[in-house]
C-alpha cells in the first residue's frame, strides 16, 4: 500500500518553487560565478550587483506555486530596482537580458541535477512546472527590458534637452539656470532644483529655480554641515521625508515653502566633490527610484557641461591673456624709450620700434645682415666705420649675451649719436635660436651733460679759488662739500680740513646759532639774507673784522634739494665807514639842535625889544617901520628855529613828543584857516566837514600840521586861486584832505616829498621862505599820532594831501616817537 502522505512529501520536495526557495543561496552563488564573466559588472560592488535577486527568485517561487494552489501568478508589479540600477551603472539592453538568461540557466540546470538525484516519476508535473517557470521568466524579462527602455529613453530625452539648454553658452550664469528648469520640467513631483558649487570649504548657490522669492541665491553651507554638507563631505546621494521640519535643512528658503521630499546628489569630478544639486517636492513624501536615477543621470551631465564651462572659460582666459600680454609687449616695445630692434635666426631686422627709427633718423624695413653697418651708419667709439663682426647684435646670433657696449650712430643729416645698449640671443622653447634682440639708449645727450659737469665744476674751483668772499656748499647732512680759501681763513682752517666736516665739527660752540639756520633753509627752501657776525681771523689775531652771511638753498633741475650755498661777505671797512657816517650826522644834527635853542633866548630879546619899540608913542615912521621889519625877520627865525627843533627831536629823540586832549578838529580847522586868512590877505580858504569830529589828539601839534599843510597849499598854489579843507567821518577815524591847484608836483620829487629839506619848486608857484622841513614835520606829526600822511597830484585833479587820524592816540613815553612808521 502506497503511503500518500508520504508520496505526497516527496512530491513537494520536487516542486520548483520550494526547490528555488531551498537552494537560493547555491542557485545565487552559482549565478554570481556566471555573470562576472561579463564586462560590465567588473566594477559592481557584491550588494549592488546581488541585493535585488533574493527578492525576485521569491517571487518567481511564489508565481511557479501557482500550479499547484491554483490561480494565476504575475510578476507584473514587480520592482524596477534591477533595471534601474543595471542602466544607471551603465548597462545596455542586452547586458540587462544576459543576466537573466544566466539566472534562468543557473536555477534548470540546478533543479535538473535535483530531480535526477532523488528519482521522481512526475515528469510531467515537472514540465508543467519548467513551462510555468520559463513564461514566468520571460516575463520578468519583459518587464525588465520595458522598463529599461523607458527609463533609457526618458533618460536620453532628459539629457538631450539639457545638452540643448547648454548650446551656444559658455557662461556658467548663462546655461545653469536652464539646465535646472529642464530638470524641474521633465519630473513630474519636483517643483524646486538648487545647484551649490563649492568654493574652499564653502558651497554656495549658483543657480536656483523654484525658489527664486526665497532668498536662495544668498544662502552658503560650509562642507560637512548641513544637508548638502554632509553630502558633500560623504561624497553619496542623499534623502529626507520632511526637509521643512528636519534640522539638517538649514535653508530657510526650503523651509518656508514647506519642502516635504528632498534629494541630494554630490557633483563629482576626479575623485573630488565640486558641487551639491537638490531636488525638492512640496507634494511628495518621497521621490521614485526611476526619478531619482533619472536626476543622478542629469546632474551627471550637468556636471559634464560645468566642467566644459570653466575649461573653457579659462581657455579664453588664458588666451585673453596671452592677447593682452602679446599688446602690452608691443606697446612696451613701441613706447620705450629706448631703440629696441629683433632680428630673426637669419640676421634680417624684424623689429624696429619708434625710437629706433628716431635713433637712425629713418622707419623701419627689413635690412639683411650684409647691409647692417652701411645701411645703419654703425661706428666705433673712434667714428671707425664698424665690421659686420663687430656689431653687437650679430655677436647675439652667435650666442654671445653682450652687456654694455658703446657705440656711435651716424645719422642721415649727419649727425652722430652715441649709444649703448645690450643684445642677447632669444631660444625657442625646444632650443633653437628664434633670433636677437637689442636694446639701446642715447647716452649723447648724458655724456654732454658729463662733460658740461665736468667743465662746471672746474670753473666752480677756479671761481671758488679767486672769489674774494668766502663760499662753501654743504650738503643735506650738512657736511662741507667745497669751500673756498677766503672761507677757509675765516674759519681758522685749512679747505682739506673742511672736506666731509660737520658744521658742529667745524665750530664746536660757535655752530648752536648757525645749525638752526641753516636746516631752516633745507626744510623751507627759503634763501636767508644778511646775517652779520664778528670776530678775528688768525693772521690777525687783535683786529675786530665784521661779515655778513647769506645761505640759501642749492637745486638739482630736476628740483631736488642737493644742499646748502653759503656766501660770506668782509664787511669789516664798510661797517667802520657806517659808523663814521652815523657819528657825523649825529654829531651835526646835535649841534643844529643846541644852536637851535641856544639862539631862541637872543631872538626873544630882539622881539621884545622890537615890539617894544612898536609901542614906543611918538616913534618916528622910519623907526617903526625898521622895528617892524625886525619882528617879521625875527618870527620868522622862530618859526625856522622851531622847525629845526622838530626836526632834531625826530631825528634823535624818537620822535616829536604828542600831549594827547579831548579836542574838536572842525574847531582846530576853523581857528587854523583863520590865522592862515589874516597872513595871506586876499586868498579864499573854504572848509566842509560833515559828521563828528570829537577825538583825543594833541591840538597844538595838530594845528602845527594843519598850519603847515595849508602854508603849503598856499604857497604853490596860483594867488588868485583858493584852497580847500575838507573833513571826512570815518566812524574810529577821520579824513581831512587839503586841496589846492595849479601845477603838480613832479614826478621824481613826490617818492621823497615828505624827506627833510626837500622844496617842491615850480615855475608856476610865487616865492616861499623856509627850510624844506615843514612836510617831514607834517608827516612825524600824523606818525606820533597813529596816523597817516599822503598825497597825491596830477595836472588836471591839482594836489591833494590825505591826512587819516584815528580818534583815540596814546600818548606817547618820554623818547618814544608815539608813532609807527
Amino acid at each position: 500500500m502506497v503511503n500518500h502522505d508520504t508520496v505526497g512529501v516527496q512530491a513537494e520536495h520536487f516542486r520548483l518553487g520550494t526547490f528555488i526557495r531551498a537552494h537560493r543561496t547555491r542557485i545565487l552563488e552559482d549565478w554570481e560565478a556566471s555573470v562576472r564573466r561579463l564586462p560590465c559588472t567588473q566594477g559592481l560592488s557584491r550588494p549592488r550587483l546581488m541585493d535585488h535577486l533574493p527578492d525576485l527568485l521569491e517571487r518567481i517561487a511564489n508565481v511557479v506555486d501557482k500550479v499547484h494552489t491554483g490561480g494565476h501568478g504575475s510578476l507584473e508589479r514587480m520592482p524596477e530596482v534591477h533595471a534601474l540600477e543595471r542602466l544607471d551603472s551603465g548597462y545596455d539592453l542586452d547586458a540587462v537580458a544576459e543576466e537573466y538568461a544566466l539566472l534562468r540557466a543557473c536555477i534548470l540546470q540546478r533543479y535538473g541535477e535535483y530531480v535526477e538525484a532523488h528519482g521522481d516519476s512526475s515528469m510531467a508535473v515537472a514540465m508543467r512546472e519548467v513551462v510555468s517557470f520559463n513564461r514566468t521568466f520571460d516575463e520578468a524579462v519583459s518587464a525588465a527590458v520595458s522598463r529599461y527602455t523607458r527609463a533609457r529613453e526618458r533618460t536620453l530625452v532628459a539629457l538631450d534637452r539639457i545638452s540643448e539648454a547648454a548650446l551656444g553658452a559658455e557662461e556658467l550664469d548663462a546655461f545653469l539656470p536652464r539646465l535646472l528648469r529642464v530638470m524641474l520640467e521633465t519630473t513630474e513631483a519636483v517643483d524646486s532644483v538648487t545647484l551649490m558649487l563649492r568654493e574652499g570649504e564653502l558651497l554656495k548657490v549658483r543657480a536656483s529655480v523654484g525658489l527664486e522669492h526665497g532668498g536662495a541665491h544668498d544662502f552658503s553651507e560650509r562642507v560637512g554641515e548641513g544637508f548638502c554638507g554632509v553630502i558633500a563631505a560623504e561624497q553619496r546621494p542623499f534623502e529626507l521625508r520632511s526637509a521643512a521640519t528636519d534640522p539638517r535643512v538649514r535653508d530657510e528658503a526650503l523651509r518656508a515653502r514647506g519642502t516635504h521630499a528632498l534629494y541630494g546628489v554630490p557633483l563629482m569630478y576626479g575623485g573630488e566633490v565640486i558641487g551639491v544639486a537638490h531636488m525638492g517636492s512640496r507634494t511628495a513624501v518621497e521621490f521614485s527610484n526611476e526619478d531619482k536615477l533619472l536626476f543622478r543621470a542629469m546632474v551627471s551631465r550637468a556636471t559634464i557641461l560645468i566642467i566644459q564651462a570653466w575649461l573653457s572659460a579659462r581657455e579664453h582666459a588664458a588666451r585673453a591673456e596671452a592677447e593682452e600680454r602679446k599688446q602690452q609687449l608691443q606697446l612696451i616695445i613701441e613706447q620705450s624709450s629706448d631703440a629696441i630692434i629683433m632680428a630673426d635666426a637669419q640676421g634680417v631686422m624684424r623689429v624696429f620700434n619708434t625710437a629706433a627709427e628716431q635713433l637712425h633718423g629713418f622707419g623701419f624695413k627689413e635690412v639683411p645682415p650684409s647691409e647692417w653697418s652701411g645701411t645703419y651708419g654703425l661706428l666705433t667709439l673712434d667714428e671707425r666705420p664698424m665690421k659686420f663682426e663687430e656689431v653687437c647684435l650679430y655677436r647675439a646670433l652667435q650666442n654671445e649675451v653682450v652687456t654694455e657696449d658703446r657705440w656711435k650712430v651716424r645719422r642721415l643729416d649727419g649727425s652722430v649719436r652715441t649709444l649703448i645698449g645690450t643684445a642677447a640671443p632669444l631660444w625657442r622653447p625646444d632650443g633653437s635660436l628664434a633670433g636677437a634682440v637689442l636694446n639701446a639708449r642715447d647716452e649723447t645727450e648724458r655724456l654732454d651733460r658729463e662733460r658740461e659737469q665736468t667743465e662746471t665744476l672746474a670753473l666752480l674751483d677756479s671761481l671758488l679759488a679767486t672769489a674774494p668772499v668766502g663760499l662753501a656748499f654743504l650738503d643735506p647732512s650738512l657736511r662741507f662739500v667745497r669751500t673756498n680759501e677766503a672761507l677757509a681763513e675765516i674759519n681758522g682752517l685749512s679747505v682739506d680740513a673742511h672736506r666731509g666736516r660737520t658744521v658742529e665739527e667745524v665750530f664746536g660752540e660757535r655752530a648752536e646759532w648757525l645749525v638752526p639756520l641753516l636746516r631752516h633753509v633745507l626744510e623751507t627752501g627759503e634763501v636767508y639774507r644778511g646775517d652779520e657776525f664778528s670776530g678775528c681771523i688768525a693772521r690777525e689775531p687783535g683786529a675786530l673784522r665784521h661779515w655778513v652771511g647769506d645761505y640759501f638753498p642749492v637745486r638739482a633741475r630736476d628740483g631736488r634739494m642737493l644742499g646748502v650755498g653759503c656766501v660770506v661777505v668782509d664787511v669789516t671797512e664798510r661797517t667802520l665807514q657806517e659808523e663814521r657816517l652815523r657819528q657825523t650826522a649825529e654829531f651835526r644834527e646835535r649841534f643844529l639842535g643846541v644852536v637851535s635853542h641856544d639862539l631862541r633866548n637872543p631872538l626873544n630879546a630882539i622881539l621884545l625889544s622890537a615890539n617894544g619899540l612898536l609901542r614906543t608913542e611918538g616913534l618916528p615912521a622910519t623907526h617903526t617901520k625898521l622895528a617892524r621889519r625886525i619882528v617879521t625877520s625875527a618870527e620868522r627865525m622862530v618859526r625856522m628855529i622851531g622847525e629845526l627843533l622838530d626836526f632834531t627831536r625826530g631825528r634823535l629823540g624818537g620822535g616829536i613828543p604828542i600831549q594827547p586832549r579831548p579836542s574838536n578838529l572842525r574847531l582846530l580847522c576853523n581857528q587854523v584857516l583863520e590865522e592862515l586868512e589874516s597872513s595871506h590877505p586876499g586868498r579864499e580858504l573854504r572848509l566842509t566837514a560833515e559828521g563828528q569830529f570829537q577825538g583825543e589828539w594833541d591840538p597844538d601839534r595838530l594845528a602845527q600840521l594843519l598850519g603847515n599843510l595849508g602854508k603849503n597849499a598856499l604857497d604853490y598854489s596860483p594867488l588868485g586861486s583858493s584852497v580847500d579843507f575838507s573833513l571826512h567821518d570815518e566812524g574810529e577815524a577821520v579824513r581831512v584832505e587839503v586841496h589846492n591847484g595849479g601845477p603838480p608836483i613832479p614826478l621824481d620829487l613826490l617818492p621823497n616829498i615828505f624827506e627833510p629839506f626837500r622844496r617842491a619848486v615850480s615855475g608856476d608857484a610865487h616865492s616861499t621862505s623856509g627850510l624844506g622841513l615843514g612836510l617831514f614835520i607834517v608827516e612825524q606829526i600824523a606818525q606820533a599820532h597813529g596816523g597817516t600822511i599822503g598825497v597825491h597830484s596830477t595836472s588836471d585833479a591839482g594836489t591833494c594831501f590825505t591826512l587819516r587820524l584815528p580818534r583815540k592816540t596814546h600818548e606817547a613815553p618820554p623818547g618814544a616817537s608815539g608813532a609807527s612808521s
